[in-house]
């Protein structure tokens, strides 16, 4: 039987085509698919490329909280720190503080003076009780010492020694007034003596 070689490749292809024809038509699918996949991400990078990377300013960042204004400078207070109305004050008040001064030199000496005016009188008054006393004693003593029998009159030997010792605290007390007085004269003289010397006050 003589084949038929022309038939047998006709078959063959056919046979070919029916058994591949899928296989080829889902790779071409496939083909597809991976090719629209790489456009539309040449695309993508494409539109992304040309679009202008922005830079970012100060002007773009969110502004903080606004600077507390500096107060201005008060009107008491010059730029370099000074205060010009304390300068100005200053003569006023180196006048307050001189009268202040001179009213307590004054209020002081008027005190001494009050103390010495009274020292000089209780000093009197003192002398006077002393020269009291020691004539007291001179006539009690002599009162004593006449009697013939007087050391036996022990009574008035304890007038005559009461007596003595009167007048010997009572001299005791005339001194102490004397130093005081010389205190107080001393205090008052300095006290007059620093308010003559005090400048005069202008006007």
């Amino acid at each position: 039987m003589k084949i038929n070689l022309r038939g047998f490749l006709i078959a063959l292809g056919a046979f070919v085509s029916l058994g591949l024809g899928p296989a080829l038509v889902s790779a071409q699918s496939a083909d597809d698919t991976t090719v629209a996949d790489a456009a539309r991400k040449a695309r993508e990078q494409k539109k992304n490329a040309s679009k202008a990377v922005r830079t970012l300013t100060n002007d773009d960042l969110p502004g903080g909280p606004a600077a507390e204004a500096k107060p201005a400078a008060a009107p008491s207070e010059a730029v370099d720190g000074s205060h010009p109305a304390e300068g100005t004050a200053r003569p006023e008040k180196k006048a307050a503080d001189a009268e202040a001064a001179k009213q307590e030199r004054a209020e002081k000496k008027a005190a001494a003076e009050a103390a010495l005016k009274q020292a000089k009188a209780d000093l009197a008054e003192s002398q006077g009780e002393l020269n009291v006393l020691e004539r007291k004693q001179a006539l009690d003593s002599g009162s004593y010492y006449s009697k013939t029998d007087y050391s036996q009159d022990t009574a008035g030997k304890a007038a005559l020694e009461a007596g003595a010792q009167g007048i010997s605290d009572k001299k005791s007390q005339v001194e102490a007034l004397k130093n005081k007085i010389a205190e107080l004269q001393a205090e008052f003289e300095k006290y007059s003596e620093a308010e003559s010397s005090a400048p005069a006050q202008p006007n």
